[in-house]
């Protein structure tokens, strides 16, 4: 009689996420804020039927209301003592999917927000700041259904661009520590000429909070994305290939102010973009960024000014897939190039 063998099969969620079945070592826009009149705001989604819900414990988009909340009072301790003036934070779910893409988020009482509404002479409860973030995470899947409800508020030329975060996704076997402090420092310099920061309890994040010498960069970012994505957020099915996997984030800020902010849109298709990607290189290559491919970006702004390269079977099913993003770059038709 032969012997039956109980072999156990690799499970799924080991080889889910490798350099093969990611959009990896590519440069993307993974958070856009604008701000907004709050009544137009909410007209714009009651047409489409969405409307605030309560955040699910323990998810992804609680986790970014958790950080958000932080920013946020860091604003108010600074000049505000009157504990009434906390930011108020509601949720809108724009399609399935548990992933912070699929979820608008709109704050609203916060120090910016009462500076904007004091500018236009309106009441202070006037504006709102929308915001859409993990619109450039590898390993998690972005829809486009969302893209296409995103693409909507982008276009909108009175809702000002308040900041952007574009990120470099890299390869790094260096280790992220306090031990590397020092030295990151000495290669950003003159941009970290105002100091380095690192998180306490042995983070693997370096932080430039405060940016010397570049226009609208305003917060340069390095962590190890691999460590993040398996110690902090659990996730599984991240391939050992993807160890030394590293991530550089500039955070990009604009005046709501000034007149000639006239939204997303605008400053995408103007010279001013083009600038801080050339500084934003810069950035990178005194990072230790040895190269990536701005393919996946260059798909992201298409598909926000024009939602019909999302109309096909490979977008649907994900559009951040990497089948999405060669059939993109594929195709012959473009309606936005990015000249750098």
């Amino acid at each position: 009689m032969t012997k039956i063998m109980n072999v156990t099969s690799p499970s799924i969620a080991d080889i889910l996420f490798s350099q093969a079945t990611i959009t990896h070592k590519q440069m993307g826009i993974d958070t856009i804020r604008l701000t907004a009149n709050y009544k137009t705001a909410i007209k714009m989604l009651s047409k489409r039927g969405l409307k605030a819900i309560q955040a699910p414990k323990n998810s992804p988009v609680s986790e970014a209301i958790k950080k958000l909340k932080k920013e946020a009072k860091r604003d108010f301790k600074k000049r505000y003592k009157v504990e009434k003036f906390s930011p108020v934070i509601e949720v809108v779910k724009l399609t399935k999917g548990k992933s912070v893409s699929n979820y608008m988020i709109i704050i609203r009482n916060t120090p910016l927000l009462f500076d904007l509404a004091t500018h236009h002479k309106k009441a202070k409860d006037s504006f709102c700041m929308i915001v859409f973030t993990g619109l450039h995470q590898p390993t998690s899947k972005v829809q486009s259904e969302a893209m296409k409800t995103i693409s909507q508020f982008t276009k909108r030329k009175t809702f000002k661009l308040d900041s952007l975060d574009v990120a470099i996704d890299t390869e790094d076997q260096r280790s992220i520590s306090h031990k590397r402090k020092e030295a990151f420092k000495d290669d950003l310099m003159p941009f970290s000429k105002r100091g380095v920061i690192i998180p306490p309890n042995g983070a693997t994040s370096l932080y430039i909070n405060e940016v010397e010498g570049l226009e609208r960069i305003s917060r340069i970012l390095y962590y190890d994305k691999y460590l993040k994505q398996t110690q902090h957020h659990k996730q599984r099915g991240i391939n050992a290939d993807l160890r030394n996997w590293k991530r550089l984030e500039v955070t990009l800020t604009f005046d709501v102010t000034k007149r000639e902010n006239k939204g997303f849109t605008q400053y995408i298709e103007g010279f001013n973009f083009i600038d801080d990607l050339c500084e934003l290189d810069e950035v990178s290559k005194k990072t230790g960024v040895k190269s990536y491919d701005t393919d996946y970006l260059t798909y992201q702004i298409n598909s926000l000014l024009d939602n019909r390269f999302m109309n096909n079977h490979e977008s649907k099913e994900q559009f951040n897939s990497v089948d999405a993003l060669e059939r993109f770059k594929s195709s012959d038709f473009r309606r936005y190039v990015l000249a750098v």
